[in-house]
């Protein structure tokens, strides 16, 4: 981690500490010391989940996020020193070209497989945006593709783990409320989702492999996070 970042995340840590009452993480352990990973988290507090875990995973972090955010001010200067690559979703993009914004975002994507392939940690979001339920919203197939991406850049070394990451908040929007970030042991694959994929291997073979892999995000996902249909059985 460069000084640039160190003080990033120093910073990051000071407001979250300042804001939150008590902020408690556990399952460091669960983090190799080498080796690239992806974490996976659901996503109801907005700015607040990637914060969290940027300031307390010991691994280095790179995001991605979606590009508007890096219009803001400060923020997105933050979003650039960090390496954070921006994606440009639809519904963003207004009358811009789908054939070009997707060739942007596998760019992108690829960079950041890439840097996972290479031996850092990513951290994704799979539903794709922030909301307000007290469970995990649909997942997108994002992650999972972004795995076996990250597969197939690799050359030599360990797999990347896929580590699931509990946030857990008593009152997300409350000054001086409290959180707690959980990281949870890396994601058992099957012999079938933990294959490679191969150049000569069929479409439908690959979809498959990243809708079981998704699905089985999201079923770890819930349990991790205690899903619940309300807020009060939740808490």
């Amino acid at each position: 981690m460069d000084s640039a970042t160190r003080h990033i995340v120093g910073l990051v840590r000071f407001l979250l500490h300042r804001f939150f009452r008590r902020v408690e993480v556990t399952g460091l352990e669960h983090v190799p010391a080498e080796g690239g990973g992806i974490l996976v988290s659901w996503h109801p507090n907005g700015l607040v989940d990637p914060a969290l875990i940027l300031a307390h995973c010991p691994r280095r972090v790179v995001f991605g996020a979606r590009h508007g955010l890096f219009a803001w001010p400060v923020l997105g200067q933050v979003m650039r020193a960090l390496g954070t690559v921006p994606i440009v979703r639809p519904q963003d993009d207004g009358d811009g070209d789908p054939e070009a914004r997707r060739r942007a975002n596998e760019a992108a994507l690829d960079a950041l497989a890439l840097q996972v392939a290479e031996g850092s940690f990513s951290c994704l979001f799979p539903e794709g945006d922030s909301h307000d339920a007290p469970h995990p919203i649909r997942l997108r197939t994002g992650a999972a593709r972004f795995y076996y991406r990250a597969r197939q850049l690799q050359r030599g070394g360990a797999d990347p783990v896929i580590i699931p990451v509990g946030l857990h908040y008593d009152a997300k929007h409350a000054f001086r409320s409290n959180a707690l970030v959980a990281f949870h042991p890396p994601i058992r694959l099957s012999d079938f989702l933990a294959r490679s994929p191969t150049a000569t291997e069929p479409p439908d073979r690959h979809q498959q492999r990243v809708r079981k892999l998704t699905g089985e995000i999201d079923r770890v996902l819930r349990e991790v996070v205690h899903a619940t249909e309300s807020w009060e059985v939740h808490h």
